[in-house]
Parts: C-alpha cells; structure tokens; sequence
C-alpha cells in the first residue's frame, strides 16, 4: 500500500455460488482523511462490494486493510478496524438508545466481561459529539429515521473503528436528515474521529458534493475511479443511469445534476 492508504482494493472478483459474478476485477483505493462515494444503478455491486470490505463476503482478489490483507483478521479484529453500518437493519427490540449504541463495544469485551464504566463514558461521549445526548435514555422506537441513522453511526463509532463503511445511510430520509447525516459524516473525517469513510450514494449530485473521491460501478464493474469533477462526466453518468446530466459550479466546486427532457 502506497503512504497514507488505509483501504486497498486490488481485482476483487465476487460470484454466487450459482456461478452469477456480481463483482468482476474491482479496485480501489481509500486514503486518510478521505469520503469514497460508491454510486451505480441497483444491481451493480455495490452493497456487496461493502459486505466484502467488511468481511462479511469473501471474493477473489486483494483486500487490505490498514495495510493488512483482511485474510490475515479474525472478524473480531476487522471489527476494530471498521464500523459498519448495513443498508437494511431491523431493530426488533425497543432498547434504550445508550443501550443499542453500547453494543458497538462488543469487539472490545472478553467472553464474560461485563460493560465498564469507561464503556459507558466512550458512549456518552460519542452521543454528545453527534449532537444525540438528550436521547441516551429515549428508546429507538421514540427516535426520527434521521435521529436513528445517526445512532447507528454512533454505534460504529463506538467500535474505535478507524474506517467507516455505510451502505446507503441517507436512504428513506427527507432533505433536511440527509444533509444533516452528510454533514456529520464530512465532520467525523476533518476532524480525525474517523480516518476514512467509505459509502454507497444514489444520487450523483450528493456525490459531487460531499465526496472527495468517487468509484461508478455498472454491472459490477469499475467505469470512473477518481476526483468527483473528473468521475463523474455527464457522459460517463449517461451511460450507466440512462440520463442527461450537466455540470454546474458551486463556490468553486462542480456538481452535476439531472436534466429532464
């Protein structure tokens, strides 16, 4: 892995075991301080791509880690390296939030141990830094779709996980959690609380604007791998999602938005 590197993806290949290949020769890289947008059509890999970072899905090829191939971790020892934050998630119990978020220190317990003081502390903490202290004892059933993708965060921040990856976390929020939820995440990476994140986006648009480097997967495979301006090309967008698209500049950054014909 070259300086700076903490996520290092090299021809990752994923089939079923029906023989279907969701994933063909994928790389990619993510470095300190960095927002990777991953953004494709439904079907094109994404969510898998993010099970296989998380070890969750083995495939062919190259995945490291903080510089170790994640072949070489248990699942306890990916867990402190990233917090992961699944696309669909079915909370069926109506725990306490401080209680849900506490389960994020699991990978930091022994068989028997009980959760300390300081666990307790690292998730007030945490909690009051994404702006959720007041509803430390509220329980998720009582929480906004917005209030609960940031608990969710909070859970994966817990971990002390270095890297985060987030499959779809403003999926089902209106505009206002949306920006509220990217916001955060931009925070947590300039401030150092996270080095990197990794997230899979819908919209292009969200992607130009939050991200600093952009991967287009279509049919499973890498199209654009870059800097915003330079992935995401109207043509190269056109081409996977089937419409026109334009660049605009906003306070010195492009940002590309549909057009309707």
């Amino acid at each position: 892995m070259e300086v700076g590197e903490i996520v290092r993806v090299d021809n990752l290949t994923f089939r079923y075991v029906q023989g279907e290949v969701v994933l063909r020769n994928v790389s990619l890289t993510l470095g300190k301080h960095e927002i990777l947008g991953i953004l494709g059509p439904n079907g094109a890999g994404k969510t898998t791509l993010l099970k296989i970072l998380v070890g969750i899905l083995k495939g062919e090829g190259t995945v490291r880690l903080m510089g170790i191939g994640i072949s070489r971790l248990s699942s306890r020892e990916v867990a402190k390296i990233v917090g992961y934050m699944p696309q669909e998630h079915s909370i069926v119990f109506p725990y306490r939030v401080i209680d849900y978020v506490l389960m994020g220190r699991a990978p930091h317990y022994s068989l028997f141990s009980m959760p300390s003081r300081k666990d307790y502390g690292k998730v007030m903490q945490v909690l009051r830094e994404l702006g959720l202290e007041t509803l430390a004892s509220k329980t998720v059933a009582e929480i906004s779709g917005g209030q609960l993708q940031l608990v969710l965060i909070a859970r994966a921040l817990v971990q002390e996980a270095k890297i985060l990856v987030l499959d779809e976390p403003i999926s089902h929020l209106d505009v206002r959690n949306a920006m509220k939820v990217l916001r955060v995440i931009r925070k947590l990476v300039r401030s150092g609380t996270a080095l990197g994140v990794i997230l899979s986006l819908h919209d292009p648009f969200l992607a130009s604007m939050f991200c600093d480097k952009v991967i287009i997967l279509d049919q499973g495979r890498v199209v654009a791998h870059g800097k915003p301006e330079e992935s995401l090309s109207p043509d190269i967008l056109e081409s996977v999602y089937g419409v026109k698209f334009d660049v605009i500049t906003h306070n010195g950054r492009k940002l590309v938005i549909p057009i309707i014909t």
